[in-house]
């Protein structure tokens, strides 16, 4: 089997800044200004080691202060475009908007970054809240649009991080170069880091015991060498259900673990959102099943879990839904196990009941329905509808069905439906991209929801829900219109009228 990396997603990779680290020791660096803002600004740059100039007729105190000790250079002149000069950052500081908007403009005929202070619409760098345990240090940006939660988040990692986790930084990379001598394969470095930063060895730097670290890290590579030497390195499999698609449908559990992987094999149907809560580093190979298109075939993907997890890396088996429920994740297992390799399972939220809630619609209900049925439109070679379906079991009038994979057979299935015992008049509804920001409810009955699904080119993913409970949803929705508007991600729907009693709410235009 050839594996396909997955390219990063557009969407994923646009950002409005790009978040760095710049070394300024050295550097000229240009500020316009010369009140407490700019005061403010000036002791950042020199903390990084730049050579400040600053162009104001008058200075702070403060500012003021610094040029008499040498560390600030001043020139009183008004701003003109020709102080940009050499200046690798430029700063705009003052009161005045249009001065503001010269420096800028400046700025950007010089191809300089800019940062006006509060302007961010003229910015084409903005400054982060910064929380600073050098040579750690954490930057936090709301893009310019929010300071005081950047400041607020700044806070609370303050009162989060460890005080000498800068040490713990330094003493780290003082090791570094001998971790990289004496254990030669990438996974066993990375595991034995893992272990020294997550065990006593960590704590005991943290807490001034440093000769202490050093013999537990000095321990820790003797027993490497034997328990971490490239062909004994044994990884693990963890089974990952993503949930309908929304990323915050994902439990905490998955997210650690998808956050600690090495490799990520991800169904078709996982939503580009999740897999953002990756690790930067990890691989991440598409390993999907499409009903008309690329698909791989299950022994491929039990056979590529296998050899990844025994060259000892840590593989997220990531798949849409729950890895029990229609997602083959027992005949994954089965190859793991009969490998010998060690395997978790994190259950995820199926389709069946996302949907079902992002639609308002609830699966069982006392006095209406008793009971649902989860069945798929497909068997295991994606052909028709299981031939040994009991059809008059699955059209008991007061039982919930909720069939995955269906849109393909859909005509069929409801004419079962109806020739099996179960009124044409039942409500049914369809919920395509369920949980996403492009999801669609489309409702009718038994009888009329093939047309509509066909009206409405509807297509896969589409969870269908059959079964008086679907009537429930317009009175038991939780959302109002103004709510579903200001959160589209899960309930951006128009209304149309139904044939049956019933929330109003029909296709996304």
């Amino acid at each position: 089997m050839r594996i396909r990396y997955k390219p990063i997603p557009e969407k994923l990779v646009h950002m409005r800044h790009l978040p760095l680290f710049a070394s300024l020791q050295g550097q000229p660096c240009l500020l316009v200004g010369g009140g407490d803002v700019a005061a403010r600004k000036v002791r950042q740059f020199l903390a990084a080691g730049a050579i400040m100039t600053v162009v104001a007729p008058e200075l702070t105190a403060e500012l003021q202060a610094e040029v008499i000790a040498g560390r600030l250079n001043h020139d009183r002149r008004p701003f003109a475009p020709a102080l940009i000069g050499d200046n690798l950052l430029i700063i705009a500081a003052t009161s005045n908007r249009k001065v503001n908007q010269q420096v800028a403009a400046a700025a950007a005929a010089a191809r300089r970054l800019c940062n006006v202070v509060d302007d961010p619409e003229l910015s084409s760098f903005i400054m982060p809240a910064v929380v600073n345990r050098s040579p750690v240090v954490i930057a936090i940006s709301t893009g310019g649009s929010a300071p005081m939660l950047a400041r607020l988040l700044r806070q609370r990692i303050e009162d989060w991080l460890p005080t000498q986790i800068g040490k713990l930084a330094r003493w780290t990379g003082r090791w570094r170069a001998t971790v990289k001598r004496r254990i030669k394969n990438p996974i066993a470095r990375l595991r034995f880091w893992e272990q020294i930063l997550d065990g006593p060895a960590a704590d005991a730097v943290l807490n001034s015991h440093v000769k202490h670290a050093n013999q537990l890290l000095e321990q820790g590579l003797k027993g490497s060498e034997t328990s971490l030497r490239a062909d004994s390195l044994q990884g693990e499999a963890w089974l990952v259900g993503a949930g309908p698609g929304n990323p915050g449908l994902i439990t905490r559990r998955g997210t650690e673990l998808l956050r600690c992987a090495d490799i990520i094999l991800h169904d078709r149907l996982v939503s580009d959102e999740i897999l953002a809560l990756a690790r930067r580093d990890a691989q991440i190979i598409p390993v999907g099943k499409s009903p008309h298109g690329p698909s791989t075939s299950q022994q491929d993907i039990n056979d590529l879990l296998v050899r990844l997890v025994h060259k000892g890396y840590r593989v997220c088996r990531l798949k849409a839904g729950d890895p029990f429920i229609f997602g083959r994740g027992g005949e994954e297992i089965e190859a793991l196990v009969a490998a010998g390799f060690p395997v978790e399972v994190v259950p995820g939220i199926t389709a069946a009941t996302g949907c079902a809630a992002a639609a308002a619609i609830p699966l069982t209900y006392r006095g209406v329905s008793s009971a649902v049925t989860l069945v798929t439109g497909q068997t295991a070679d994606e052909g028709a509808i299981d031939p040994e379906a009991n059809w008059p079991t699955l059209a008991a009038s007061r039982q919930t069905l909720a069939i995955y994979m269906s849109i393909a057979r859909l005509e069929h299935i409801c004419a079962q439906l109806i020739e099996h015992g179960r009124k044409a008049d039942t409500p049914v509804t369809i919920i395509e991209n369920g949980t996403l920001k492009d999801q669609r409810i489309i409702n009718g009955t038994l009888e009329t929801i093939a047309d509509h699904a066909a009206q409405h080119s509807v297509t896969s993913p589409a969870m269908l829900i059959v079964g008086d409970v679907v009537a429930l949803a317009g009175t038991l929705s939780w959302r109002d219109e103004e709510t579903r508007l200001a959160e589209p991600q899960l309930w951006a729907t128009t209304k149309t009228n139904l044939p049956h009693p019933g929330p109003n709410v029909a296709v996304q235009p």
